[in-house]
């Protein structure tokens, strides 16, 4: 018979290899899963593995606090959130300061080898709507992509942006209002019922 002592000192030995299997496994995770998130919030743009490799690095060494309470899923979006706000912030600080050049454009996305012109409108497409989501602040376009196009619950929005529900659907309505006017005036984003 164990003694409740011997028990009670037993106990968390096995939780506790439990956690070390799941943070020994998570980093062959985390690169695949933030180059993804990190795409969907910013777009394909130049500076995207640089913006992956920082949230990698910031997820890496917070690793060890992650204590399973979301997905690892939600977790890793709310470091790439954060890092893509850091980001932003200081290439706004610095182009206070300096201004050599502005940006030209968005690289296009490869090509998938389909030669319709349903692909290349779907290719025109994406661009002209990153082009757009560019355009809006970086909380309501993080609260958009993460619920419009990543199919993210709102309380799970929430948990990423680090805001309450009701603060996540204004942004969602707010953004979404704004981002129906800069697509309101491009041809590729009429309405399939005036092709006339």
């Amino acid at each position: 018979m164990v003694s409740p002592l011997a028990a009670a000192e037993t106990m968390p030995a096995l939780p506790e290899a439990e956690e070390q299997q799941r943070i020994s496994t998570a980093p062959s995770q985390l690169l695949p899963l933030l180059y993804k998130q990190m795409r969907s919030l910013v777009g394909p743009r130049p500076g995207l593995d640089d913006l992956v490799q920082a949230a990698a690095e910031r997820a890496l060494r917070s690793l060890p606090s992650f204590d399973g309470r979301s997905s690892l899923s939600t977790w890793t979006y709310s470091i790439a959130y954060r890092t893509m706000i850091d980001q932003q912030r200081w290439y706004h600080r610095w182009t206070r300061h300096f201004s050599f050049s502005e940006d030209h454009g968005i690289d296009e996305p490869p090509d998938t080898g389909l030669s319709s012109e349903a692909a290349v409108m779907q290719r025109a497409r994406a661009k002209r709507l990153h082009e757009a989501l560019d355009q809006l602040p970086a909380a309501k376009r993080a609260v958009i992509v993460l619920h419009d196009l990543e199919e993210i619950e709102l309380k799970q929005v929430a948990a990423i942006v680090d805001a309450n529900e009701r603060t996540v659907r204004s942004r969602l309505r707010d953004g979404r209002r704004k981002l129906a006017v800069l697509l309101e005036a491009d041809p590729l984003f009429e309405p399939k019922g005036n092709d006339q």
